[in-house]
């Protein structure tokens, strides 16, 4: 507990400071690079620099609804809402990854200065090796986030000084992907098994590593390092499917890695996003008390239509809602927008919160990791019946004991079964950005798109390099089409 408190307070200091864009960090004049070299004399100083690569993460948060589901077929701007439009529709234009782009290099050189500095510092070798691979795991996550939305990125393994290498052309996707695996295979072996909540640790590294194997299509690779989170029996999925999404839960044996939050402190933006933003009128203030929310997202026609009878569907997305003053009662969405808004995302609903909620961001949930299992082996293995007790752990979960829902899978064949994977991540992980990713690493995003009248065109599975970059670095290349 003081570890946690103690790293939020670092976060709170870090995100006063404005983040710096990349170019920013490509201007920074040699002497501060002195200044920033003696600043890692001890420990708590490689702590402290650990915790700002830390904090990009929370910039990310924000952006990754747009990336992972916004584009895909489940999710679509709220009828009333048209702050996202552009991503909806596909026409937004090359600036549009320049916040990701920035939050990550900021976070990836923060990871190298982390690395570089802390090599020099005297203290317990066991504990500098495990914060310099710390410092790896992050890197990894920057350049994956980097990697999977515009393919080959450029390179730092080290942090810029003066303007020796900030002119790197991009490395090719293959090569970014194996540096991302390296460094998460040095934190699997450096760190320990457990860590305090927010913090990267064996199994974290070994769960993100079965996530991008399995992207990368490497199914044994993703099979071997699922099955070493399962097989360390330190996860379960919880009992309720609701309890995942509620603050008093966060930290749960299911959620293996999270975001760290603290309502009046670091406020979670995400719940907000979700939920029935009102129109202005008697219901404005309906859904939390004092304010209107921003409600920016809403669940696709396809997905309320297709997402089968289960106690977990009601969890996702609901038709109304009770009055925050209880008193007013039931509200229903058609009473309110009249047809144009049937249902809202209800699985993040943090009512209690409201503007400062302090549910954490789950990036990856035990549920994930048995859905990765049962997929990779159907792909080697197709006839093991350890698939289907895999998934069927996920959907017995789902159906909360209504038997007629959700049966258990059997006796499928290899492609029916891959099939029944796709949707069951599709239902399980619904919004937790990873539908897009889903779609795109199985060759199914174009055509999923098209489905729905989209104007896809067929380079838009990458997204485009920010044009300030390739202005500013002469040796970076355009993703053809934008």
């Amino acid at each position: 507990m003081k570890n946690t408190h103690k790293l939020r307070i670092y976060i709170i200091i870090l995100l006063i400071i404005p983040l710096k864009g990349c170019n920013d960090l490509l201007e920074e004049d040699p002497p501060s690079n002195i200044s920033l070299a003696n600043f890692y004399q001890s420990e708590e100083d490689a702590l402290v620099g650990l915790y700002g690569a830390y904090s990009n993460l929370y910039g990310l948060v924000s952006q990754e609804p747009n990336y992972g589901e916004m584009i895909a077929d489940d999710m679509t701007i709220s009828p009333i809402v048209p702050d996202a439009f552009e991503w909806d529709e596909f026409n937004f234009n090359s600036e549009v990854t320049s916040g990701l782009w920035s939050q990550c290099y900021s976070a990836i050189n923060r990871a190298n200065e982390v690395i570089l500095y802390t090599e020099g510092i005297d203290f317990e070798s066991g504990r500098k090796a495990a914060l310099i691979a710390e410092a790896r795991a992050l890197r990894a996550i920057y350049y994956f986030h980097l990697a999977r939305a515009m393919g080959g990125v450029p390179l730092y393994d080290s942090p810029t000084v003066g303007f020796d290498n900030i002119y790197e052309p991009r490395s090719t996707e293959e090569v970014v992907f194996n540096f991302i695996i390296e460094d998460l295979k040095e934190a699997a072996d450096k760190l320990g098994a457990t860590s305090p909540a927010g913090r990267i640790n064996a199994d974290i590294a070994n769960a993100l590593l079965a996530r991008i194997y399995l992207y990368r299509g490497d199914f044994q690779n993703a099979l071997s390092h699922a099955e070493t989170v399962i097989n360390s029996n330190r996860y379960r999925l919880l009992d309720d499917y609701a309890d995942l999404f509620k603050p008093e839960n966060d930290n749960s044996p299911e959620h293996i890695f999270q975001i760290q939050y603290l309502s009046g402190e670091t406020n979670n933006p995400l719940p907000g996003r979700y939920g029935p933003r009102a129109p202005s009128g008697p219901y404005g203030n309906s859904f939390w008390a004092g304010t209107t929310i921003p409600g920016s997202y809403a669940p696709s026609a396809e997905f309320v239509s297709q997402n089968p009878e289960s106690y977990r569907r009601s969890v996702t997305i609901a038709d109304q809602y009770e009055h925050i003053d209880g008193v007013s009662g039931t509200i229903t969405m058609q009473e309110v927008y009249g047809g144009s808004f049937p249902y809202y995302i209800s699985k993040f609903d943090d009512r209690e919160g409201e503007l400062q909620s302090g549910v954490n961001y789950t990036i990856i949930r035990y549920a994930d990791i048995l859905l990765i299992a049962a997929e990779a082996l159907n792909e080697i293995d197709p006839d093991n019946p350890k698939k289907y007790e895999w998934i069927n752990r996920v959907r017995e979960r789902a159906r909360n004991g209504v038997e007629s829902d959700l049966p258990d899978l059997s006796s499928m064949t290899q492609d029916q079964f891959r099939t029944a994977v796709m949707e069951e991540r599709r239902f399980e992980l619904a919004f937790e950005n990873q539908r897009a990713w889903d779609l795109k690493r199985r060759n199914l995003f174009l055509e999923k798109m098209r489905a729905q009248g989209k104007n896809v065109e067929d380079f838009m599975t990458l997204f485009p390099i920010p044009d300030l970059q390739t202005q500013l670095n002469s040796n970076l290349e355009q993703n053809p089409g934008w």
